[in-house]
């Protein structure tokens, strides 16, 4: 440790050290826990986006989740000598 008590200087964000030491973090859940609590987050891996009461929990199954439109497929033509094989000939 140096006199003022700093380990040393962290890697800026976005260089290959900073990357490798955010790979080594993400892979530990201890050090990634004290990475969320020393960035302000909340530690763990449950839902925080709102309260989670015991009516929620009770009717969750009864949320319409919306669904995905149902598009067409796109159709692709090939080209064969010049020619597309969909054109009548």
């Amino acid at each position: 440790m140096s006199k003022d008590g700093a380990w040393g200087k962290a890697p800026d964000k976005k260089t290959y050290q900073w990357k490798k030491n955010e790979s080594i973090i993400n892979k530990n859940p201890t050090l990634r826990k004290m990475r969320d609590t020393a960035e302000g987050f909340k530690p763990g891996s449950t839902i925080s986006t709102g309260v989670n009461d015991q009516q929620y929990k009770d009717n969750f199954d009864k949320i319409q989740w919306a669904k995905p439109e149902e598009k067409e497929k796109p159709k692709f033509r090939i080209k064969v000598n010049g020619k597309y094989i969909d054109e009548e000939e």
